[in-house]
C-alpha cells in the first residue's frame, strides 16, 4: 500500500505539529507518522517563552494555549537572584507554565482542522531518497507500508530513526546523568509557581500540571545509577528537603521515571530532501527550559521555505538557508544550557557564592538583566546579515501597529510576506500588488518613521530600508522582492504558477500534487 504526499512528517511533538500545521494551512500536502498509537498525557516541558507565544499568536492560538497554564513574570535564579520578565518587549512580558501535552493539543487540533493527516501507531522504520523524492516505510497495525513524498522532516527526537537513515552522526556527551522524576501530590505546594533550587550535590525542580498534580525532578550527585533503576521516592523527598528546605508534603507518586540529559548537536540540518527539526537535530540541558521552544522555532523557520519550494517560488538558496540559520542558534542553546547546568552544579561553597553574587549583581543591572531576559525569552535571536545590510535585517520584527489599525502578527496569519512601506508611495504600493500580490502584503506604516521592511512569514526582516526618495527605492524594493519572494508575476494581479492558498482555521485545504 503506497501514498504519495508533497510531505512527510516524521513525529507528532510539538515541532513536528506546528510544522504540519504551516504546510496544511498553505495548501501543502502533508502526512505526519507518529510511533505511538495513544496522546500521550505525560509531559517533558512546561516553559513557552515569549518568542513561542508571539509565534503562536501569528498563527491564532496563543489565546488558546494561555488559557491552560500560569504567566510567570520573574524566575528566582539560584542563590535567590531573580530574572525579571516584565519588561519584555511585546505582548507576552512573561513565561507561560503550562504542560507540554497542553501545546500539542493545540497544534494538533490547528493542523488537523487545516487539512493535515496524521497517523498514529504508524512507526518509520526506513527511508530512501532519490533525485525525485523521498520513501519512507513504516509499520502500522502490524503492516509495513510505504509513503512517498517531495521532501521529509524527521521531527522524531533524540532516538531519530530518520537521522540514523541518512547517515548523519549526533556527536556530544552526556551533560547530567540519573535525574529523578516523579508526579506527584503536593499537601503543601510552594508559592511560587516555578519552584528552583540547587545545592553543591543535588538540584531540585517543582512545576504545576494545573489539575492538582505537580511534576517534581530532582539529583543527586552521591546516588548516580542506570536510568533502568526505579526511583526510590523517599530518595526524591531526601533530596526536595536538601535543597528547599521541605518536601512540600509530597505524597505517593502516579508515575516515576529516570533519565540522563545529553549535550548533542547533528553537523547538518538538511541532507538532500530530507531535513531534521527539534530534538532530532540538537538536544541540551533542560536547564532555561529551551529545547521545546527551540524546536518550534524550528518548524517556524523551516515550514515557510518549503512552502515556498513547492508552490515554486523559493529562490535556489533558501532551502539550504534552513541549516544556516538555526544550526547557529542551535549551537548557541546547547552551549549556553549546559553552562547553566554546571553554574547550577557548582561544587564548594566558595565557588557557589561568587556564582551567587554575580546573578545577584548581573539582574540589577538593568542592561545586563535585560539582555538576559532577551536571549531566555527568544526575542533577541536573530538571524545572520549579509554585510552593508541594513541594521534590522535578520530581526525579530515587533508588532508593530500598521496603517488602517491592524497589527504586524496579526497581518502574518496567512503565511505571506508583509512590506510595509514607509510613506505613501503609489509606484511602491502597485509594483507589490501588481507582481506579488499572492506572496506580498504590501500595508503603509501605522506612525512616522523613514524604514520601510520586508518581514518574512516566520516575522523576521528579511530586508529594510531607510532610502526616503522613490526613485531609488522602488527599485531596491523590486530587487528584495525578487530575491526573497521569487519572480515577479508578469501578467494580472497573480502569480503566473496560479498557485492556490487556504489560510486560516477551519479553512478547506487544495493540495498540491507533487513537482
Amino acid at each position: 500500500m503506497t501514498g504519495e504526499e508533497n510531505v512527510v512528517i516524521v513525529g507528532a511533538g510539538p515541532t513536528g505539529l506546528l510544522l504540519a500545521g504551516d504546510l496544511a494551512a498553505a495548501g501543502i500536502a502533508c502526512t505526519v507518522l507518529e510511533r505511538r498509537a495513544d496522546v500521550p498525557n505525560l509531559t517533558r516541558a512546561f516553559a513557552v517563552h515569549a518568542r513561542t507565544l508571539e509565534t503562536l499568536h501569528q498563527r491564532g492560538v496563543a489565546e488558546e494555549l494561555l488559557e491552560t497554564g500560569r504567566r510567570v513574570r520573574s524566575v528566582r535564579l539560584p542563590g535567590g537572584a531573580r530574572l525579571d520578565l516584565s519588561g519584555l518587549p511585546g505582548r507576552f512580558p512573561f513565561v507561560l507554565v503550562t504542560p507540554q501535552y497542553e501545546t500539542e493539543h493545540v497544534l494538533e487540533r490547528r493542523a488537523v482542522d487545516a487539512g493535515a493527516r496524521i497517523l498514529r501507531g504508524a512507526e518509520a522504520v526506513a527511508l530512501r531518497q532519490d533525485a525525485d523524492g523521498v520513501e519512507v516505510r513504516y509499520r502500522e497495525d502490524g503492516r509495513e507500508r510505504a509513503i512517498r513524498a517531495a521532501y521529509v522532516v524527521g521531527a522524531d527526537g533524540v532516538h531519530s530513526m530518520v537521522r540514523e537513515a541518512v547517515g548523519l552522526a549526533f556527536p556530544g556527551q552526556s551533560a547530567v546523568r540519573s535525574v529523578m522524576l516523579a508526579d506527584v501530590r503536593l499537601a503543601d505546594p510552594p508559592k511560587e509557581v516555578l519552584t528552583v533550587g540547587a545545592s553543591g550535590d543535588a538540584f531540585a525542580f517543582v512545576a504545576p500540571f494545573g489539575d492538582g498534580w505537580y511534576r517534581v525532578i530532582g539529583w543527586n550527585r552521591s546516588h548516580q545509577v542506570p536510568d533502568s533503576e526505579p526511583v526510590d521516592v523517599e530518595e526524591l523527598r531526601g533530596v526536595l528537603r536538601r535543597v528547599l528546605g521541605t518536601d512540600h508534603g509530597m505524597g505517593e507518586a502516579r508515575w516515576t521515571s529516570r533519565f540522563h540529559s545529553d549535550e548533542r548537536q547533528v553537523p547538518r540540518y538538511r541532507v538532500g530532501r530530507v531535513f531534521l527539526a527539534g530534538d532530532a537535530a540538537h538536544v541540551h540541558s533542560p536547564v532555561g527550559g529551551q529545547g521545546m521552544n527551540t524546536g518550534l522555532q524550528d518548524a517556524a523557520n523551516l515550514g515557510w521555505k518549503l512552502v515556498a519550494q513547492m508552490h515554486g517560488d523559493a529562490p535556489s538558496w533558501l532551502l539550504d538557508s534552513y541549516h544556516e540559520e538555526r544550526h547557529p542558534i542551535g549551537r548557541a542553546v546547547v552551549l549556553g544550557s549546559g553552562a547553566l547546568l554546571r553554574g547550577v552544579l557548582l561544587e564548594g561553597r566558595a565557588p557557589r557564592w561568587g556564582r551567587n553574587l554575580l546573578l545577584e549583581a548581573a539582574t540589577r543591572t538593568p542592561p545586563i538583566a535585560r539582555r538576559m531576559a532577551g536571549l531566555v525569552s527568544g526575542l533577541d535571536i536573530a538571524y545572520p546579515a549579509p554585510r552593508g545590510a541594513h541594521r534590522l535585517t535578520g530581526k525579530r520584527a515587533p508588532d508593530v501597529r500598521l496603517g488602517g489599525g491592524a497589527r504586524l502578527h496579526e497581518t502574518l496569519r496567512d503565511g505571506l510576506f508583509v512590506l510595509v512601506v514607509a510613506a505613501n508611495d503609489p509606484a511602491v504600493t502597485y509594483l507589490a500588488t501588481r507582481h506579488w500580490a499572492d506572496r506580498v502584503h504590501c500595508v503603509p506604516a501605522g506612525g512616522a518613521t523613514r524604514t520601510t521592511a520586508l518581514v518574512r512569514p516566520d516575522g523576521y526582516i528579511a530586508w529594510a530600508t531607510d532610502e526616503t526618495a522613490p526613485e531609488r527605492r522602488a527599485p531596491e524594493i523590486r530587487e528584495a522582492l525578487e530575491r526573497w519572494c521569487g519572480p515577479a508575476a508578469e501578467h494580472g494581479h497573480g502569480h503566473g504558477h496560479g498557485r492556490p492558498r487556504t489560510h486560516g482555521r477551519g479553512g478547506q485545504n487544495r493540495r498540491l500534487s507533487r513537482p
